[in-house]
Protein backbone atom coordinates (compact mmCIF):
# COMPACT_ATOMS: atom_id res chain seq x y z
CA UNK A 1 0.00 0.00 0.00
CA UNK A 2 1.62 3.24 -1.10
CA UNK A 3 2.30 6.19 1.12
CA UNK A 4 0.41 8.38 -1.39
CA UNK A 5 -2.81 6.55 -0.50
CA UNK A 6 -2.17 6.88 3.22
CA UNK A 7 -0.49 10.28 3.46
CA UNK A 8 -3.60 11.88 4.93
CA UNK A 9 -3.53 9.49 7.88
CA UNK A 10 0.23 9.08 8.29
CA UNK A 11 1.16 12.77 8.35
CA UNK A 12 1.93 14.37 11.75
CA UNK A 13 -1.13 16.16 13.14
CA UNK A 14 -1.67 15.40 16.84
CA UNK A 15 0.43 16.69 19.72
CA UNK A 16 1.33 14.17 22.42
CA UNK A 17 -1.10 15.98 24.73
CA UNK A 18 -3.94 15.53 22.23
CA UNK A 19 -3.16 11.82 21.81
CA UNK A 20 -3.07 11.41 25.60
CA UNK A 21 -6.43 13.12 26.02
CA UNK A 22 -8.11 11.05 23.32
CA UNK A 23 -6.60 7.66 24.22
CA UNK A 24 -6.87 7.99 28.00
CA UNK A 25 -3.19 7.57 28.86
CA UNK A 26 -0.61 10.04 30.11
CA UNK A 27 1.57 12.27 27.91
CA UNK A 28 4.68 10.52 29.23
CA UNK A 29 3.22 7.15 28.26
CA UNK A 30 2.56 8.39 24.72
CA UNK A 31 6.15 9.57 24.48
CA UNK A 32 7.51 6.31 25.89
CA UNK A 33 5.46 4.18 23.51
CA UNK A 34 6.71 6.17 20.50
CA UNK A 35 10.35 6.62 21.43
CA UNK A 36 11.11 4.06 24.12
CA UNK A 37 12.64 4.85 27.50
CA UNK A 38 15.32 3.80 29.95
CA UNK A 39 14.63 2.03 33.21
CA UNK A 40 17.26 0.69 35.61
CA UNK A 41 19.96 1.33 32.99
CA UNK A 42 18.04 -0.75 30.45
CA UNK A 43 16.73 0.69 27.20
CA UNK A 44 13.11 -0.21 26.43
CA UNK A 45 12.37 -0.04 22.70
CA UNK A 46 9.36 1.90 21.31
CA UNK A 47 6.04 0.13 20.88
CA UNK A 48 4.97 1.99 17.73
CA UNK A 49 7.00 3.75 15.05
CA UNK A 50 6.64 7.51 15.42
CA UNK A 51 5.75 9.78 12.51
CA UNK A 52 8.44 11.75 10.71
CA UNK A 53 7.86 14.69 13.06
CA UNK A 54 9.30 13.90 16.48
CA UNK A 55 6.76 16.08 18.29
CA UNK A 56 3.51 15.04 16.61
CA UNK A 57 1.58 11.82 15.91
CA UNK A 58 -0.36 10.70 12.85
CA UNK A 59 -3.96 9.48 12.89
CA UNK A 60 -2.74 5.88 12.58
CA UNK A 61 -0.36 6.49 15.51
CA UNK A 62 -3.36 7.69 17.53
CA UNK A 63 -5.45 4.63 16.64
CA UNK A 64 -2.69 2.13 17.38
CA UNK A 65 -1.85 3.78 20.68
CA UNK A 66 -5.53 3.71 21.62
CA UNK A 67 -5.92 0.01 20.70
CA UNK A 68 -2.70 -0.92 22.52
CA UNK A 69 -3.98 0.91 25.59
CA UNK A 70 -7.24 -1.06 25.39
CA UNK A 71 -5.32 -4.35 25.17
CA UNK A 72 -3.25 -3.39 28.19
CA UNK A 73 -6.30 -2.37 30.19
CA UNK A 74 -8.39 -5.38 29.19
CA UNK A 75 -5.72 -8.03 29.61
CA UNK A 76 -3.64 -6.36 32.33
CA UNK A 77 -0.45 -7.05 30.42
CA UNK A 78 2.93 -5.41 30.62
CA UNK A 79 4.33 -3.09 27.99
CA UNK A 80 6.97 -5.55 26.79
CA UNK A 81 4.41 -8.29 26.19
CA UNK A 82 2.21 -5.99 24.11
CA UNK A 83 5.34 -4.86 22.24
CA UNK A 84 6.36 -8.42 21.36
CA UNK A 85 2.81 -9.24 20.36
CA UNK A 86 2.60 -6.17 18.12
CA UNK A 87 5.89 -7.01 16.40
CA UNK A 88 4.97 -10.68 15.94
CA UNK A 89 1.58 -9.80 14.41
CA UNK A 90 3.31 -7.27 12.17
CA UNK A 91 5.78 -9.85 10.85
CA UNK A 92 3.52 -12.87 10.67
CA UNK A 93 0.72 -11.09 8.82
CA UNK A 94 2.78 -8.54 6.86
CA UNK A 95 0.90 -5.63 8.42
CA UNK A 96 2.52 -2.24 8.70
CA UNK A 97 -0.10 -1.11 11.24
CA UNK A 98 -1.51 -4.27 12.87
CA UNK A 99 -3.46 -2.40 15.55
CA UNK A 100 -5.15 -0.16 12.95
CA UNK A 101 -6.03 -2.81 10.36
CA UNK A 102 -9.59 -3.70 9.40
CA UNK A 103 -10.73 -7.33 9.29
CA UNK A 104 -7.18 -8.54 9.79
CA UNK A 105 -7.19 -7.38 13.41
CA UNK A 106 -10.56 -9.03 14.00
CA UNK A 107 -9.32 -12.20 12.32
CA UNK A 108 -6.03 -12.40 14.21
CA UNK A 109 -7.43 -10.96 17.43
CA UNK A 110 -7.70 -14.33 19.11
CA UNK A 111 -4.10 -15.10 18.22
CA UNK A 112 -3.01 -11.72 19.58
CA UNK A 113 -4.74 -12.45 22.87
CA UNK A 114 -3.12 -15.89 22.94
CA UNK A 115 0.28 -14.35 22.28
CA UNK A 116 -0.36 -11.92 25.12
CA UNK A 117 -1.26 -14.77 27.45
CA UNK A 118 1.80 -16.69 26.28
CA UNK A 119 4.06 -13.67 26.88
CA UNK A 120 4.32 -12.76 23.20
CA UNK A 121 5.54 -16.16 22.04
CA UNK A 122 5.53 -16.79 18.29
CA UNK A 123 4.61 -20.41 18.98
CA UNK A 124 1.28 -19.33 20.41
CA UNK A 125 0.10 -18.49 16.91
CA UNK A 126 0.01 -22.15 15.90
CA UNK A 127 -1.87 -23.65 18.81
CA UNK A 128 -5.42 -24.95 18.33
CA UNK A 129 -6.74 -23.32 21.50
CA UNK A 130 -9.24 -20.59 20.71
CA UNK A 131 -9.09 -17.07 22.14
CA UNK A 132 -11.24 -14.06 21.40
CA UNK A 133 -10.68 -10.32 21.50
CA UNK A 134 -11.53 -8.68 24.85
CA UNK A 135 -14.87 -6.86 24.84
CA UNK A 136 -13.09 -3.53 25.35
CA UNK A 137 -11.05 -4.05 22.17
CA UNK A 138 -14.08 -5.28 20.20
CA UNK A 139 -15.92 -2.15 21.28
CA UNK A 140 -13.00 -0.04 20.09
CA UNK A 141 -12.90 -1.79 16.70
CA UNK A 142 -16.62 -1.17 16.26
CA UNK A 143 -15.98 2.54 16.78
CA UNK A 144 -13.69 2.65 13.75
CA UNK A 145 -14.38 3.01 10.04
CA UNK A 146 -11.86 1.73 7.51
CA UNK A 147 -10.63 2.62 4.06
CA UNK A 148 -8.12 0.51 2.11
CA UNK A 149 -8.00 -1.85 5.12
CA UNK A 150 -6.79 0.83 7.56
CA UNK A 151 -8.62 3.00 10.06
CA UNK A 152 -9.96 6.18 8.48
CA UNK A 153 -12.43 7.52 11.07
CA UNK A 154 -13.04 7.00 14.76
CA UNK A 155 -16.32 7.48 16.63
CA UNK A 156 -15.03 7.69 20.24
CA UNK A 157 -18.48 7.20 21.84
CA UNK A 158 -19.78 4.80 19.22
CA UNK A 159 -21.41 5.30 15.84
CA UNK A 160 -24.82 6.13 17.30
CA UNK A 161 -23.43 9.37 18.75
CA UNK A 162 -22.53 11.96 16.04
CA UNK A 163 -19.04 12.73 17.34
CA UNK A 164 -16.23 11.72 14.99
CA UNK A 165 -12.45 11.99 14.74
CA UNK A 166 -11.68 12.31 11.03
CA UNK A 167 -8.15 13.27 9.86
CA UNK A 168 -9.73 14.95 6.84
CA UNK A 169 -11.76 17.40 8.97
CA UNK A 170 -10.67 20.15 11.38
CA UNK A 171 -7.15 18.70 11.72
CA UNK A 172 -8.56 15.49 13.12
CA UNK A 173 -10.02 16.86 16.37
CA UNK A 174 -13.40 15.55 17.57
CA UNK A 175 -16.22 17.22 15.63
CA UNK A 176 -19.95 16.89 15.05
CA UNK A 177 -20.34 14.47 12.18
CA UNK A 178 -21.28 16.08 8.90
CA UNK A 179 -20.71 19.63 10.15
CA UNK A 180 -17.07 19.92 11.19
CA UNK A 181 -18.02 21.90 14.31
CA UNK A 182 -15.60 20.96 17.08
CA UNK A 183 -16.74 19.42 20.34
CA UNK A 184 -14.61 21.91 22.25
CA UNK A 185 -16.33 24.81 20.49
CA UNK A 186 -19.71 23.54 21.73
CA UNK A 187 -18.34 23.09 25.24
CA UNK A 188 -16.89 26.60 25.36
CA UNK A 189 -20.17 28.14 24.22
CA UNK A 190 -22.10 26.17 26.84
CA UNK A 191 -19.77 26.41 29.85
CA UNK A 192 -17.83 29.63 29.25
CA UNK A 193 -20.25 31.57 27.07
CA UNK A 194 -23.19 30.42 29.24
CA UNK A 195 -25.28 29.83 26.12
CA UNK A 196 -28.15 27.38 26.52
CA UNK A 197 -28.81 24.30 24.37
CA UNK A 198 -31.63 25.88 22.44
CA UNK A 199 -29.61 28.96 21.49
CA UNK A 200 -26.55 26.94 20.38
CA UNK A 201 -28.72 24.54 18.40
CA UNK A 202 -30.59 27.37 16.68
CA UNK A 203 -27.43 29.32 15.92
CA UNK A 204 -25.65 26.28 14.45
CA UNK A 205 -28.80 24.89 12.83
CA UNK A 206 -28.51 21.60 14.67
CA UNK A 207 -31.06 19.52 16.59
CA UNK A 208 -31.12 20.28 20.30
CA UNK A 209 -30.53 16.61 21.14
CA UNK A 210 -27.22 16.68 19.23
CA UNK A 211 -25.99 19.60 21.34
CA UNK A 212 -27.12 17.78 24.48
CA UNK A 213 -25.25 14.62 23.46
CA UNK A 214 -22.06 16.57 22.74
CA UNK A 215 -22.18 18.25 26.16
CA UNK A 216 -22.97 14.95 27.86
CA UNK A 217 -20.27 12.86 26.21
CA UNK A 218 -17.45 15.38 25.79
CA UNK A 219 -15.80 14.45 29.14
CA UNK A 220 -15.69 10.80 28.01
CA UNK A 221 -14.27 11.76 24.60
CA UNK A 222 -11.35 13.49 26.30
CA UNK A 223 -10.99 10.99 29.18
CA UNK A 224 -10.99 13.82 31.70
CA UNK A 225 -11.50 11.46 34.62
CA UNK A 226 -9.72 8.37 33.29
CA UNK A 227 -6.02 9.05 32.71
CA UNK A 228 -3.95 5.86 32.91
CA UNK A 229 -0.24 6.13 33.67
CA UNK A 230 1.87 3.26 32.34
CA UNK A 231 3.94 1.96 35.24
CA UNK A 232 5.21 -1.19 33.52
CA UNK A 233 8.85 -2.00 34.17
CA UNK A 234 9.15 0.76 36.75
Amino acid sequence: MSNNKNGWRTQPMYSFKEVARLSGISVSTVRNWLFGYTVEERQVVPLIKASSDATYCSFLNLVEIMVAARFRKAEGTKYEVVKHTYENAKKLYSLEHPFASDLRLKAIGGHIVHMIKEKGSLQAIDTPEQFTLPDLVVETMEQLEFELELASKWYPIGKKIPIVVDPYISSGVPVIEGRGITVENIEKRFYIGKQNWDFIASDLELPVNVIQEVIRFAPKVFHREEIVVDTSLR
